[in-house]
């Protein structure tokens, strides 16, 4: 989902500039209809469940890639943000709130992982 900001070959002001690109879309939809601070928080800890799961994939999983085990670390990020997305629709709206509960997790998970902005996952 986010492998661009792990990659050690792509220049740290390209995402940097996606990061704040991806702030600023966040704050303005933030500005338009504001998610609740709990929401916000479950949507953020999503980020690092998402950063958990990759972890967890590239060491313990990454020789079987068709395995169970797999699968599961890439689908239990995207499935909990769906539960949560779905979970917070009251008004019918999904695509504001659902939008913004994305721009929440990105965030999250370029503010978790700084270390991938420093190039140190260098590949052989």
């Amino acid at each position: 989902m986010l492998e661009f900001w792990f990659d050690p070959k792509i220049a740290v002001f390209k995402k940097l500039t996606l990061f704040v690109l991806i702030g600023l879309v966040t704050a303005g939809l933030y500005w338009m209809q504001p998610l609740t601070l709990d929401a916000i928080l479950m949507f953020m800890g999503t980020g690092i469940v998402f950063l958990i799961c990759r972890y967890c994939k590239t060491h313990f999983a990454s020789s079987n890639p068709a395995g169970l085990l797999y699968r599961l670390f890439t689908w239990i990020p995207l499935a909990l943000l769906l539960a949560l997305i779905f979970m917070h629709l009251k008004t019918g709206d999904i695509l504001i709130p659902g939008a913004q509960s994305i721009g929440f997790m990105v965030l999250s998970i370029c503010l978790f992982s700084p270390l991938s902005l420093l190039n140190q996952h260098q590949q052989d």
